[in-house]
């Protein structure tokens, strides 16, 4: 018969608390009790000690049913006060006022849920104190500057391959246009070669008795014929041009460059390289204004591209004389001297019987 009061109204797990921590002792049984649940022969004093007597096990079993219960209660007040809170935490080790406090909880408004203003959805705002804001408006403003790049780069590959493409067919049709050219006046030089060739001789006769007239004695067909009266000088005065093309340069030309130009500007005095005689043109379309001289030891110079000339056929002329100016007439690309050289026993204007007209300039003494 237990001796645990009956409390009504009592809160069920507390009651069962208090039945298991509270027994009877095993010998009260069968003792004869009060009204009240006590022995009446034994003293109070002993009948409450026997009351309050626990089991052991049964006490552990409270301990541990009144612990489960505080932790429960605990993290249900922390739950409720952190979702409720509206202090802030002053016990922050760092406190930046330009960032928003997240030791509370704010609820969003409506407006920002149904994506109103520029915090709404597809942007983001304050991102954990950050302070960055990326909408979608700006990252897809950003893509469009770079298709919008894009198609501009590839504008500018498109034009560039179609001009390099216009540029490659005008320098095809150049070359075909000076092919046919040097091809046609090779042909018809050939055809004057003995009248050339007479010509040329009839100059160095004329050069020999001018020399002698002055004291001079030259043999003709040699290379010193032409430094003997008077010395050498170079077709264009130096520090007026600059080396372009060389011979024998590969490009634009029908097979290869068949002298030496001299980049300078149009109307920079010519000057004759030796004594010779003007002899007739003999370069073609292509050479424009042109002036043929020939020299003492059988070889003539040919300066082309000229604006104008200040001499004529049959003239004599001495080193260092002015001939003309240069220029861009003919089949030329800028202002510039092209000057050519052929050897004796060659004919002025056959272009592929040239030779390097530096190593001629080296050789009479001129370094250009």
């Amino acid at each position: 018969m237990s001796t645990l009061r009956h409390r009504r109204g009592g809160f069920a797990p507390l009651e069962f608390i208090r039945r298991s921590a509270v027994v009877d002792p095993p010998e009260a049984h069968d003792e004869e009790l009060d009204a009240e649940g006590f022995d009446p022969d034994q003293p109070a004093e002993r009948a409450f000690a026997d009351h309050r007597r626990r089991s052991p096990l049964r006490a552990g079993i409270a301990v541990a049913v009144v612990a489960a219960l505080g932790t429960v209660t605990a993290g249900a007040v922390m739950l409720t006060s952190a979702s409720n809170s509206s202090a802030t935490n002053l016990h922050s080790l760092t406190v930046d006022p330009n960032r928003s406090d997240v030791t509370r909880a704010v609820p969003q408004s409506d407006n920002q849920l149904n994506g109103a203003g520029s915090a709404g959805i597809g942007s983001r705002t304050n991102n954990a104190g950050r302070g960055s804001s990326v909408s979608r408006s700006n990252v897809r403003s950003e893509i469009d500057k770079a298709m919008s790049q894009s198609a501009a780069n590839q504008r500018s590959t498109d034009l560039d391959s179609t001009t390099d493409g216009i540029q490659n067919q005008a320098v095809t049709a150049s070359e075909t246009v000076r092919a046919k050219e040097l091809d046609a006046s090779i042909v018809a030089v050939k055809k004057q070669a003995k009248k050339i060739a007479a010509e040329k001789k009839a100059a160095e006769q004329k050069l020999v008795k001018a020399a002698a007239a002055s004291g001079v004695k030259i043999t003709a067909g040699t290379t010193s014929a032409i430094t003997n009266d008077g010395g050498a000088s170079l077709p264009i005065n130096p520090g007026s041009y600059t080396l372009g093309s060389y011979w024998g340069e590969t490009g634009v030309w029908a097979r290869w460059h068949t002298g030496e130009d001299f980049v300078a500007a149009c109307g920079t005095p010519l000057h004759a390289v030796a004594a010779g005689v003007v002899g007739e043109s003999t370069g073609g379309s292509w050479a424009g204004n042109h002036v043929v001289i020939h020299l003492a030891n059988g070889g003539s110079v040919l300066y082309a591209h000229m604006t104008s000339k200040s001499v004529s056929v049959g003239q004599t002329v001495k080193p260092g004389q002015l001939i003309g100016y240069s220029g861009e007439t003919g089949r030329a690309f800028g202002c510039h001297l092209h000057f050519e050289y052929y050897p004796a026993g060659t004919t002025p204007g056959d272009v592929y019987s040239t030779t390097d007209p530096l190593v001629f300039l080296r050789s009479i003494g001129l370094k250009p």
